[in-house]
């Protein structure tokens, strides 16, 4: 498979290729999946937590539907396969319009006023809200991964060049350092830290890097290939993708959080909800959201979605779930 020739930088993807994903047959990468026999059995699970996950809306967006961001009331998904931005009115579940951006789009953030689209193609896309533009594209590492605006910033993770990029949003200039030798993937900041995944088979570490003087510290999370994370208050939560589970991490002490969670056959971009009290986890080989208790660190439900889950984004009453293999969008709602 050749680099930038198809998919998202947030979604799963093995090492160093990228591609869609079909079912139990491959990942969201295109890479080969581990063979069903290998995994555990972690199928549908009903809520045990006394709430219940139900699907409220289901919006075509066609191609492959990627990334996704809610801002106020418009849903924005950005379609792989196309190069395009497509703007969606949450509450009618309908499409309103699509935007042209670089190639190979996938992770969506809102920040400064902006939307910016992660792409592989070496830039991150500035887009005006108001009208669908772009505004800047700004040169990033190579193959770039995810966005997070924190810190008076907006920082983007690069696979394959091993680097994280800051973005000046007042001049749209960038600059990339190395931050270690992993395959940075999944992004977030916490506690005045930038944790960074290890989207490597075989890797068992997330960075913690000090925003300041770019120190980096490995930090364990007991399982293998920790390419994506997510961050509640104090606490940091990783997929751990081969392992098919999902790691709680004390931000402050940098110990685990009980015993890593079963989260499907190939758990990838997690998200934490609005309010910090789950953990919504798509597994793109299985195609199952699970959630994730962050009091506990346990899975209380787990449900079946769309064709190839990639990537969530919370909302005040459940979560958005896009999939990549059929481009569709959900909303799902807990009740």
């Amino acid at each position: 498979m050749v680099l930038l020739a198809a998919i998202c930088g947030a979604c799963s993807s093995g090492e160093g290729a990228t591609g869609s994903g079909s079912g139990s047959s491959s990942s969201a990468s295109g890479q080969p999946s581990s063979p069903a026999s290998a995994v555990p059995s972690k199928g549908v699970m009903a809520a045990i937590d006394g709430r219940t996950t139900t699907v409220a809306t289901k919006v075509d967006v066609g191609g492959s539907a990627c990334g996704v961001a809610l801002v106020g009331d418009t849903l924005w998904v950005t379609d792989n396969k196309a190069a395009e931005l497509v703007r969606v009115d949450a509450a009618a579940g309908k499409v309103l319009g699509r935007y042209a951006v670089s190639a190979s789009p996938c992770e969506v953030e809102a920040a400064n006023g902006s939307i910016w689209v992660t792409t592989q193609s070496g830039v991150v896309d500035r887009v005006d809200p108001a009208t669908g533009k772009v505004t800047a594209s700004v040169t990033t590492g190579d193959a770039s991964y995810e966005t997070v605006g924190a810190l008076g910033a907006v920082w983007v993770s690069n696979r394959n060049s091993h680097s994280v990029t800051r973005i000046d949003p007042r001049t749209n200039k960038g600059v990339t350092r190395t931050v270690g030798e992993v395959n940075a993937g999944g992004f977030v900041e916490e506690g005045g830290f930038l944790w960074v995944g290890d989207d490597t088979t075989g890797a068992s570490a997330i960075l913690r890097v000090d925003p300041r003087t770019w120190k980096s510290t490995p930090v364990p999370t007991g399982g293998n290939r920790p390419g994506y994370v997510a961050a509640t208050p104090g606490r940091i939560w990783v997929s751990n993708v081969k392992s098919g589970t999902v790691a709680g991490i004390d931000a402050t002490t940098l110990a685990p959080v009980g015993p890593p969670a079963a989260a499907g056959a190939s758990p990838v971009n997690l998200k934490a909800s609005t309010d910090g009290a789950w953990v919504w986890v798509p597994d793109d080989v299985g195609d199952l959201v699970t959630r994730i208790d962050t009091t506990s660190g346990k899975a209380v439900e787990r449900l079946q979605v769309g064709a190839g889950p990639a990537v969530v984004a919370p909302a005040p009453d459940g979560v958005w779930v896009t999939h990549f293999d059929d481009g569709t969008v959900w909303h799902l709602v807990l009740v």
